[in-house]
């Protein structure tokens, strides 16, 4: 076998025939390659032009590596003319294998965004070996800064969620996601600020068939969310996040334990105060997690607090009621009678939540006809963290929705299963 047919055996690439292969001093291979396709879509007709006009300049594209060496390919396009059109008109053979203008085959730009799932753009470079403005071009020429609505039929479910890009600063960034029938989610949207109006229009630029197929969206109590989503679509049912809700309902116990705590501390002396120490997770579990030493505590504390034990009680048969199979109207049922059951006891710690649970019960509820939380959001919500910390922070929105995507879908979308030439 001479070497360009060994060459052409492991390219692997459509309709190209390898003509000659060199090295380099620097232990680059250059293979010059050829199209054996002997047409061209015409420009203006869209039919075949298959008279042979001439060859267009030299181009030379970097590709993946053989044999752990750098390769570049260089090919002349072929023009073809085309006899049915007035003019003969001329046109430049196009392959599916790289595209113009891009300095990279789309085998090498699969490679290296890759390379790039779950890492960094320089470390990505580093590895490679190139730069960090080619690791950047890849990812622009394949990947968008935004959905793609056509590629999809329908939506059924969203997730919709702010996330800050900076602690702090006050930079939130609204996250419109779906999960899929196969497992994970697509990302759907990066919208920079939280507000009703930036929601509103994203709605907006949805294809009114898919505006239509959406019947339910996971939200938190953000007011400006709820308001879009019923002014855009009101066909859907919106259902407050559970796990929202109990960040309230606990985040109000737990001030009360620190306000107890704290309270005690003045009171009883040193010796009889440490006793309680090491309360503070013992209170966040529930009862049957409790391990016997956890449960000694939590129960000397509540012989000192009444109060505190009465907070406990009260929380942790809200959370029962989440966990029971109830209908949407046993639900309210449910939640009004732990509602009345609160204002008898005389506290106040959970006043403001009640007032939310009022407002929103009809929103919060909704979770019981399908048992639905955006919990993959909250999962989602992580790997945009760990995105954020990897990379220092990604303040583009455009490039911020490139690097999620590429993370949630790279290894279908460049992985062997994609069928692309690696």
């Amino acid at each position: 076998m001479g070497m360009e047919s060994m060459f052409q055996a492991v390219l692997n690439l459509p309709h190209v025939r390898v003509i000659e292969a060199t090295k380099s001093d620097r232990g680059e291979w250059t293979l010059r390659v050829e199209s054996t396709r002997s047409s061209a879509r015409c420009k203006r007709c869209g039919g075949e032009a298959t008279q042979f006009h001439s060859l267009g300049h030299r181009i030379r594209l970097r590709h993946l590596p053989i044999f752990n060496q750098p390769v570049y390919i260089e090919i002349r396009p072929k023009r073809y003319r085309c006899t049915s059109c007035e003019g003969g008109p001329t046109t430049t053979q196009q392959v599916d294998w790289y595209d113009e203008r891009s300095p990279n085959t789309k085998a090498y730009d699969a490679w290296l965004l890759l390379s790039l799932v779950n890492s960094t753009v320089a470390d990505t470079a580093r590895k490679l070996s190139v730069t960090e403005e080619v690791v950047e071009g890849a990812l622009d020429r394949q990947m968008s800064t935004e959905v793609t609505w056509s590629e999809y039929e329908r939506l059924d479910l969203l997730g919709i969620d702010e996330i800050a890009l900076r602690k702090g600063h006050k930079s939130y960034v609204t996250l419109v996601t779906m999960p899929l029938e196969e497992g994970g989610l697509a990302v759907l949207a990066v919208l920079k600020g939280r507000s009703k109006e930036t929601l509103e229009a994203f709605f907006d630029t949805m294809p009114k068939p898919l505006l239509e197929s959406i019947t339910r969206v996971c939200v938190d109590m953000n007011e400006g969310y709820i308001s879009a989503v019923k002014a855009k679509v009101p066909g859907a049912e919106i259902i407050v996040d559970r796990f929202h809700v109990a960040k309230q309902y606990r985040e109000a116990a737990d001030t009360v334990r620190k306000s107890e705590l704290k309270r005690l501390k003045k009171e009883l002396g040193d010796e009889e105060y440490a006793e309680l120490k090491g309360a503070m997770w013992p209170f966040r579990k529930k009862p049957e997690d409790l391990e016997p030493d956890e449960r000694d505590v939590l129960e000397r504390v509540f012989e000192k607090s009444e109060k505190l034990r009465t907070v406990y009680e009260l929380r942790e048969a809200l959370t029962s009621i989440f966990e029971r199979e109830l209908s949407k109207s046993g639900a309210k049922c449910a939640l009004r009678a732990w509602i009345k059951r609160v204002r008898e006891s005389g506290l106040s710690c959970f006043d403001r939540f009640i007032g939310t649970l009022e407002k929103r019960l009809d929103e919060i509820t909704n979770y019981f006809t399908q048992r639905e939380t955006s919990g993959f959001v909250e999962g989602f919500n992580n790997k945009v963290k760990v995105l954020k910390r990897r990379c220092y922070g990604i303040y583009n929105l455009g490039r911020l929705f490139q690097r999620l995507t590429l993370d949630l879908e790279g290894y279908r979308l460049f992985g062997r299963e994609a069928h692309h030439n690696i």
